[in-house]
């Protein structure tokens, strides 16, 4: 029995955390493996995810470890001796968690590490007992930016034995920033449940939340950080739209490091009674089941997963042409582009009347067990 090392970064609410959960479950169902699940940041109450993994869950930070970095962080500006404290905290923490890693590696003897969350590049040529495996979620270009960071990450992963991409632009672009990694980058799309989705989208709503659904509205699901997911556009074309005849509210789901900047968007924008910040939801789904057009107005994206979620609800999708994903996901008539930051057009495709019966499409190269056939393929290569 082949013994597989499993590591990511958390099991917070996040697009990541969730399609590491299909691998995780996929992993534990098969009986020539034997799985560890190590998971970097314990964070309380807010492992939201945890609950859905059918393993048991090593976490290299406990809570106070994290608790206490926090505490750090957000007392860092209040003298120069605070903001040296922090800083050494952070250069330990890293170093921390790689040594715990290690620790478990030596212990455990996996045949194979599974990179999830692509955080041990730095430790990578430690293990060298091992077939290692790590993922990219997003493109390399718009994660590390600059250059010399981008040049050092891409030979850090090329001493892997395998590099995973969520989608073929994703391969493609890594190819083109090392053509020696052609025989090692592959692709995988994020497995979905579509039947788990389908049926969540059916649970009932509290009595508060039925009485927002009285109303027509449009839904976007995302992270509250506006330089990536930039809810500028998305209010820009939703004053246009309103202002052209449009009848629907504009609710947004999500949470994150931005929520003033949006609100303060919210608070500028003409129709501002008509959008609400909903906060972060573990089931979106049945919101997703009820909305007119699901909405996603990002710069660029890993996979955008939450497209696919719209469409396995039935839902008229409306996307911006961004690295990397949508392009993919709405191919074939499946959806709606428009150019990043092209207000006026999404503001056009809100309006539009256009049913979603009226497009014909096929999810088949999404589907899980395509994607898990590849996916043990790649293992027992």
């Amino acid at each position: 029995m082949k013994k597989i090392l499993f590591k990511s970064g958390s099991t917070m609410m996040g697009g990541l955390e969730k399609v590491q959960i299909e691998y995780i479950n996929f992993l534990v169902k098969q009986e020539k493996y034997q799985i560890k699940i190590v998971i970097e940041n314990d964070n309380g109450r807010d492992n939201s995810l945890e609950k859905y993994i059918n393993s048991n869950v090593t976490y290299l930070k406990d809570y106070n470890y994290i608790l206490e970095i926090k505490n750090l962080r957000e007392n860092r500006k209040k003298s120069l001796w605070s903001r040296i404290k922090y800083n050494l905290a952070i250069t330990k923490e890293k170093k921390y968690a790689d040594n715990k890693f290690l620790q478990i590696y030596k212990e455990y003897k996996p045949d194979i590490v599974i990179d999830f969350d692509s955080s041990l590049t730095k430790i990578i040529d430690k293990l060298n007992s091992s077939k290692n495996l790590v993922w990219i979620h997003s493109s390399i270009k718009n994660w590390k930016k600059k250059k010399s960071k981008i040049d050092r990450f891409v030979d850090r992963i090329s001493k892997y034995s395998k590099i995973i991409c969520i989608c073929k632009e994703m391969k493609e672009d890594l190819i083109n920033l090392k053509n020696e990694l052609k025989k090692k980058v592959d692709f995988l799309y994020n497995p979905i449940d579509f039947d788990r989705i389908k049926k969540l989208s059916n649970e009932d709503f509290s009595e508060e939340d039925k009485k927002l659904l009285k109303d027509k509205f449009l839904l976007s699901i995302a992270r509250l950080d506006c330089v990536p997911k930039d809810f500028e556009t998305l209010f820009k074309a939703y004053e246009i739209a309103k202002k052209n005849g449009y009848d629907g509210k504009l609710y947004i789901i999500g949470d994150g490091p931005d929520k003033d900047k949006v609100e303060k968007l919210k608070e500028a924008n003409l129709y501002k009674e008509d959008i609400l910040l909903l906060g972060r939801k573990e089931n979106p789904y049945n919101w997703l089941k009820k909305a007119d057009k699901l909405i996603l107005s990002s710069r660029y994206e890993g996979f955008a997963i939450v497209l696919l979620e719209g469409l396995c609800l039935g839902k008229n999708v409306i996307a911006s042409d961004c690295k990397t994903g949508p392009n993919e996901i709405l191919a074939n008539n499946r959806g709606l582009l428009f150019k990043v930051g092209d207000y006026s057009t999404l503001a056009k495709y809100i309006i539009s009347e256009k049913n979603k019966e009226e497009l014909e499409f096929s999810l088949e190269e999404f589907e899980r067990n395509r994607i898990f056939e590849k996916f043990l393929e790649i293992l027992e290569d």
